[in-house]
């Protein structure tokens, strides 16, 4: 029985530290599997999953999809901002305007993608524009939490609210959809 509490004690415990450092755990977890599809894909020569990423962000961007040539540093830099932004440490904005940005720098400057600069190399670049842009993170912001990755469902507009805001003349604020409470 006393084991039993212990132990239960234990997960507990675990499982509260889980929750508070969420947002950390996320970002490394996201890391981590961003890291293993580079490394799958470094050993076999091919860029098909990276490529695939990659088009999905710049489609969100709304841009086309990066050249073959630069997806590899492309990737490389996806890798080293999503773990700041789901700590919260840089925000989903600031990180659409780095990632933009080092994309057309690298279209002007290197559209080759030669020389290829290393993930360090990157990391290092990325961290001169943070500080060029004195990019910190806010105390008011908050990390990407569990909630957030499964959804709520309060940041989708149905059809029936769209033709009903029509009908009615009622304005739909799209700047709070999915602020949460």
């Amino acid at each position: 029985m006393r084991r039993l509490v212990v132990v239960l004690v234990v997960v507990a415990a675990l499982a509260a530290a889980a929750w508070h450092w969420q947002s950390q755990l996320i970002g490394t977890g996201t890391r981590w599997w961003l890291e293993r599809i580079a490394a799958r894909e470094a050993a076999s020569g091919s860029i098909a999953e990276r490529r695939a990423v990659l088009a999905k962000l710049n489609r969100a961007l709304l841009m086309p999809a990066p050249p073959d040539a630069l997806v590899p540093e492309l990737f490389a830099v996806v890798e080293d901002v999503s773990a700041r932004v789901a700590t919260g440490e840089v925000s989903l904005a600031w990180a659409a305007y780095l990632y933009t940005t080092y994309e057309q720098d690298m279209l002007r400057d290197r559209p080759t993608g030669s020389p290829a600069r290393t993930p360090a190399q990157v990391a290092t670049e990325l961290a001169r524009l943070r500080d060029f842009y004195a990019i910190q993170q806010r105390p008011d912001a908050r990390g990407v939490t569990v909630g957030d990755v499964l959804g709520t469902g309060d940041d989708v507009i149905t059809l029936d609210e769209i033709e009903e805001a029509d009908r009615t003349g009622k304005h739909i604020d799209l700047r709070t959809r999915g602020a949460g409470s």
